[in-house]
């Protein structure tokens, strides 16, 4: 009971922060994630302050390069699993009946669709646009999986990708989500499946929870669509200079864009690092 209470009294004062990944940390054209924005996570984190990824991702797309940088912990697949120190904290998996019959039916039109578990993706290896797609993204495809037991995949799945074609697949796709919330990215051709009970928000208010971290205390950084349920929950949302307009209706403040390290500048503002 001490124990729980000293951890209590320390948590008063830690500070955790969210990070979205593309356009927020990460930019091909950077090269990835800037040395000054690793400097000033490992310094807010010597502060005592946790770090934590917040991203649409399963774990199974997240780079090693991201990885490195060694964040405390993730809130991935949209809220669906959440890992702190290298061990899940919690994992709510799809229903499963649910979404053996959204395969079937994508079957049925030849779509292409992913299965994601807390750690691996699993798809059909003839799924050219799903794998033409991946390849122009930061993800780690040690993590993909081709040959598999797919009624046994989907008792552990927590998230779904599916890619349409044209309209027409769209449309189709669509009606048969019913009993899941999906998002068309701006692509036009692939999106996200996943629980109507579970987002960025019902896993960092998860995180805050198990962790013992004051509301108050919570900060994010973000710039895109999917990161509004994000800034909507924690006390201290903070917009890219690249985010799109909502985002930065939806922000406490706004920073330097990702292409002059916005990340670095806010957090050493923040923290006197």
């Amino acid at each position: 009971m001490l124990v729980n209470i000293l951890d209590g009294l320390i948590n008063m004062d830690k500070k955790i922060i969210f990070f979205d990944i593309d356009g927020t940390l990460y930019l091909p054209e950077l090269g990835g994630i800037t040395p000054a924005v690793r400097e000033a996570i490992a310094k807010t984190q010597q502060k005592g302050h946790l770090c934590f990824i917040a991203s649409g991702r399963p774990y199974g797309y997240i780079a090693d390069n991201v990885k490195n940088i060694g964040f405390d912990g993730y809130v991935l697949a949209n809220g669906a699993h959440i890992k702190y120190q290298n061990q899940d904290l919690s994992v709510r998996v799809m229903n499963q009946e649910d979404v053996k019959q959204l395969c079937q039916k994508l079957s049925l039109k030849d779509i292409e669709y992913v299965l994601q578990t807390p750690d691996a993706c699993y798809m059909n290896k003839n799924n050219e646009c799903l794998l033409k797609f991946y390849s122009t993204c930061n993800i780690d495809f040690k993590n993909f999986c081709f040959d598999y037991d797919e009624d046994e995949i989907i008792k552990k799945t927590v998230k779904m990708e599916v890619w349409v074609k044209n309209q027409e697949e769209f449309e189709y796709a669509k009606s048969c989500y019913g009993k899941f919330a999906y998002e068309l990215h701006p692509d036009n051709h692939s999106m996200e499946v996943y629980a109507k009970d579970v987002s960025k928000a019902t896993g960092i208010l998860d995180v805050l929870n198990e962790l013992n971290i004051l509301l108050d205390n919570s900060y994010c950084f973000g710039d895109g669509p999917n990161d509004v349920e994000m800034f909507e929950t924690v006390a201290h949302p903070i917009a890219m200079g690249n985010a799109i307009e909502i985002i930065k209706e939806k922000a406490e403040t706004i920073c330097l864009s990702i292409h002059e390290d916005g990340v670095a500048h806010k957090l050493n503002e923040l923290f006197d690092l």
